[in-house]
């Protein structure tokens, strides 16, 4: 089975994000899944799991990746992703016992040029095994650090910590190279022809974008 995950932390995100989320999902997915919001609180018509550790903000993404917590496949998506297209082939080609390197976590290359590192989590596939699970095993709470720190030697978040990972040799991480894309440096005069998701990584977020290939 497939489950896809999305984080709900705080009060950042209206319940509505997640409603939403959910509803894309469910229109451009038809392989057989679950949706699972991981979430402190209630939201209607969501099946909602409380966070298994209690990590601050999008560190609590690390956890995904326990084996006890895991699914055999898993598709994570941030709250502030639109779906624009069919999610089938790139579930089959990342995240099944078909795909060429079941070992390998998948997402996007980072496409800012903050220094922050190299991978972007707001998209990630997996399937359970022993690659993914170092990401949670290897992980020292104290790193979890909210608000975020943007200081040298400091880790700002849980893609940095997976970048640190794949640097060092203790992770394999395929890079994602197309169907996704981020809004502010892809999609500002319009959508990649095979563009599945857009990312709205930073600002603006989806509510704050009129654009005519998705209504909010």
């Amino acid at each position: 089975m497939l489950t896809v995950w999305c984080l709900c932390w705080g009060d950042k995100y209206p319940d509505y994000y997640v409603q939403r989320l959910q509803r894309e999902v469910a229109a451009n997915l038809t392989i057989e899944h679950q949706f699972v919001c991981v979430t402190d609180r209630h939201i209607p018509d969501v099946w909602c799991v409380p966070p298994v550790v209690d990590w601050p903000g999008w560190w609590g993404k690390i956890a995904l990746f326990k084996n006890s917590v895991s699914s055999d496949h898993n598709l994570f998506l941030d709250l502030d992703v639109v779906i624009t297209g069919s999610l089938d082939n790139l579930v089959k080609a990342h995240c099944s016992s078909v795909a060429y390197d079941t070992q390998c976590l998948a997402m996007p290359n980072n496409w800012a040029q903050s220094g922050h590192g190299g991978c972007q989590s707001s998209v990630m596939l997996w399937d359970k095994n022993y690659n993914s699970q170092q990401i949670y095993d290897l992980f020292d709470p104290i790193t979890a650090r909210w608000p975020p720190v943007n200081k040298p030697g400091i880790l700002w978040g849980d893609q940095e910590w997976i970048t640190q990972l794949r640097d060092t040799h203790k992770i394999q991480v395929n890079p994602i190279k197309s169907g996704i894309y981020s809004y502010k440096y892809h999609c500002r005069n319009g959508l990649p022809e095979d563009c599945k998701v857009v990312v709205f990584h930073g600002e603006p977020k989806p509510a704050e974008v009129k654009v005519d290939w998705f209504k909010w």
